[in-house]
């Protein structure tokens, strides 16, 4: 019975021992099961977290980027609008509408359109000084007889400075009336293809005074006979001469004597108000403030007191400008072209405006204001009142 008892206590033993292991190996398979679910979850927690600072990261380059990217386009816009007005003001920019020179395009336009509907053959001189607007309103007069729908005509247009021989101009012109050996043409030639001619031609001659330079006979016949084949019969023939002289053609009698009166036209010099206009319709092409209008109006001032060159005033938006560039480049900040800098540039063109008024005198001014530099000491100077306006060099003016 014993032994049996025994049996029976350790095989009670054993099952006790067993539960008990597998108890424990339950317990344990739970706690790693648990660990493992927990260190699966940090792990997560982690890589969610990595991936919430890369989306984090990226967001912030993005709108960084994006920045930069915005900075850079406004950077090129306003580079690009700057590089547009430096543009429109070049002396070769020609506007769709000429400012101060409305009434004198209108005078040359009729006076030309009337000849091409008549075919009638004409002659005209404009004279004006330098800068007054005599060069750009024929180009615009011309492209817009090319672009009217006025009866067919041919156009010439020639730069007489740009010459070598001033009889070079025999074979250009021959060109234009597709003669055959031009390098013999001679004024001859041309008038008996002139009267052979059924369609229109306008010659347009720039500076046309470089062919009277010396005022020789010869020149004098140059001008003579391109004026003077107006007057041939059926030439269908319109001479535009283009000159800053005034009275060229009155240096030619011979013109009187085959009765060939050119249509005069003077060219006035811009008046301040004027300048400001035209320097105000080339900004107008920028989307913001270049130069403020005080600036403008400076430089208007000093070139209608001066010069009325409005190529001269071109000329000094344009370096403005140019100098509102290179600093916006450097520092990247825009501004704008004011007072101070203007006067600084107007100066640079100009030189001293007193000095500018001596030296824009006649001759005989000069000559009088030399003699009262000398004079200066006596009391009165015989035929003249003499008003004590100091100018430099201790000049006085004469009223």
């Amino acid at each position: 019975m014993i032994p049996s008892k025994k049996r029976k206590l350790n095989k009670k033993e054993e099952e006790e021992s067993e539960e008990e292991e597998r108890i424990i190996f339950e317990s344990e398979s739970e706690e790693e099961t648990e660990n493992k679910e927990e260190s699966e979850e940090e792990e997560e927690e982690e890589e969610e977290g990595e991936r919430d600072e890369e989306e984090e990261e990226e967001t912030i380059r993005f709108e960084s980027e994006s920045e930069e990217e915005k900075e850079e386009e406004e950077y090129l816009w306003r580079l690009s609008n700057i590089e547009r007005a430096i543009k429109s003001f070049s002396s070769h920019s020609i506007p769709e509408h000429l400012h101060g020179r409305e009434e004198k395009e209108s005078e040359i336009t009729n006076y030309i359109k009337e000849r091409i509907k008549t075919q009638t053959s004409g002659s005209m001189y404009i004279s004006g000084k330098p800068g007054t607007g005599k060069t750009a309103t024929i180009q615009k007069i011309r492209k817009d007889l090319s672009l009217s729908k006025v009866r067919k005509c041919k156009q010439f247009f020639l730069n007489c400075m740009e010459l070598k021989d001033k009889r070079q101009i025999y074979k250009e012109i021959g060109k234009t009336l597709e003669l055959e050996d031009v390098e013999r043409l001679d004024s001859d030639v041309i008038s008996s293809a002139l009267r052979k001619r059924n369609h229109m031609i306008i010659i347009f001659l720039d500076e046309i005074d470089q062919l009277m330079s010396t005022k020789s006979k010869s020149e004098q016949q140059i001008v003579f006979d391109i004026f003077g084949w107006t007057t041939i019969p059926n030439s269908h023939l319109v001479v535009v001469g283009i000159a800053n002289a005034l009275d060229m053609t009155e240096h030619i009698p011979l013109l009187d004597y085959i009765k060939c009166q050119p249509y005069l036209i003077h060219f006035q010099g811009y008046e301040a108000d004027q300048i400001s206009r035209i320097i105000k319709e080339r900004l107008d092409s920028s989307a913001f403030t270049l130069v403020e209008d005080n600036a403008i109006t400076l430089a208007s001032r000093c070139i209608a007191n001066n010069s009325s060159d409005v190529r001269v005033v071109l000329s000094i938006l344009r370096k403005a400008v140019e100098d509102l560039k290179t600093k916006f480049e450097e520092t990247r900040k825009i501004s704008t072209v004011g007072v101070m800098l203007m006067n600084q540039i107007c100066t640079q063109f100009l030189g001293d405006p007193q000095v500018n008024q001596i030296k824009s005198r006649t001759i005989h001014e000069k000559i009088l204001l030399a003699s009262l530099c000398q004079n200066q000491d006596r009391k009165e100077v015989v035929g003249s009142q003499v008003k004590k306006v100091r100018l430099p060099k201790n000049f006085y003016f004469v009223y």
